[in-house]
């Protein structure tokens, strides 16, 4: 079974490369902008890659419900 991505980068990105996995919080994080830093990340609901490849996938995705009041992980350096 392939590895589910819980994190998605929102920032404003141009695009660079081909879309980026790394880790964020012992968990996959994709930038769909390929972006090596300046990340912005807020998590989803456990996603696979395929999905978020796909150009139909904003009616996919769903944020993750969370427990704090902090939707949004600072941007950290791609690891």
């Amino acid at each position: 079974m392939a590895a589910m991505i819980e994190f998605i980068c929102i920032a404003g990105h141009e695009s660079r490369s081909e879309p980026a996995v790394t880790l964020e919080q012992r968990a996959w994080a994709y930038c769909a902008a390929g972006a090596a830093d300046g990340h912005q990340w807020t998590r989803i609901d456990p996603t696979a890659i395929e999905v978020l490849r796909s150009p139909a996938r904003s009616s996919h995705i769903h944020l993750a419900p969370d427990e704090s009041d902090e939707k949004i992980v600072a941007g950290r350096p791609a690891r």
